[in-house]
């Protein structure tokens, strides 16, 4: 590595001028903002520039969009970079995803409707888990931030063969989950509950941030809003008793009819 040392500036100090020690030649160093940051001493902001500049995301961004259930994978072909430029910040976010996903199992169940506290979500999952002849330890758990400021937690195991997954809504400030689809419902409500239950149809998992397309030049990522909870059927109302014929109601009617009957004293055209 050949050492250079700086000899001059230009009249409009766009550039440095760098001589080689011994030797005739010279050369020019554009002066710009990381040199700016170098000769201030800065080295942690340079890093941070050079985050920017490089990468079409900020840290926020990015973690944003983990946190909203994306992957490292899907947020570096979406951005165009590399996936190392994403997975370092992943790290703290997937952290919270698991510890939310913890607290959730940790919450109690309310059906749509209750409001009194429920069985622990985990122990009764881990219950029926048993019933299905599922293994409780390799089910996994995980956790993505809604739109809502609420958690869809989901749970991925395997019985009779077969992969299966369930989701709930925790909400960490009431600290309850209610399940929101069939898989969830029947592994933490009561038999009698299930019949009265119906679940809009599931849209992709949405992120919690702004589409990136602005600083891509028209490379657009839809995110749909979150389907609402599951509520329970309604049946309609029965209808109600005729009126007996005694009732004045049928009296009046009766005496309407009457009088609209061409022919009838006191009727139209008498």
């Amino acid at each position: 590595m050949h050492q250079l040392r700086l000899v001059a500036v230009s009249e409009d100090g766009t550039y440095a001028i760098l001589a080689e020690p011994g030797r005739g030649g010279r050369y020019s160093l554009p002066i710009d903002d990381r040199l700016r940051t170098v000769a201030r001493g800065q080295f942690s902001r340079l890093a941070q520039y050079d985050i920017e500049v490089e990468n079409p995301l900020r840290p926020k961004e990015i973690q944003d969009r983990i946190r909203a259930g994306e992957t490292a994978d899907e947020i570096a072909d979406a951005a165009g970079v590399p996936i190392d430029r994403i997975r370092r910040f992943e790290g703290p976010v997937l952290a919270e995803r698991e510890y939310r996903a913890q607290e959730a199992q940790r919450a109690t169940v309310r059906s749509p409707g209750d409001s009194g506290p429920g069985p622990q979500l985990g122990e009764i999952v881990a219950e029926r888990l048993v019933e299905l002849g599922a293994v409780a330890d390799d089910a996994r758990w995980d956790s993505r931030k809604r739109a809502d400021g609420n958690w869809q937690v989901v749970l991925a195991y395997t019985a009779a063969g077969r992969s299966q997954a369930a989701e709930w809504i925790f909400d960490p400030r009431r600290r309850h989950v209610t399940p929101d689809d069939d898989q969830a419902a029947r592994l933490c409500l009561p038999e009698d509950d299930l019949a009265a239950l119906r679940f809009a149809v599931r849209g992709p998992a949405t992120a919690t941030v702004t589409p990136i397309a602005p600083r891509l030049g028209g490379l657009a990522v839809h995110h749909p809003e979150p389907r609402t909870p599951a509520i329970p059927s309604q049946p309609p109302p029965p209808p109600g008793p005729p009126f007996p014929l005694h009732c004045p109601v049928h009296r009046g009617r009766a005496r309407a009819a009457g009088a609209l009957r061409p022919g009838r004293a006191g009727g139209p055209g008498a």
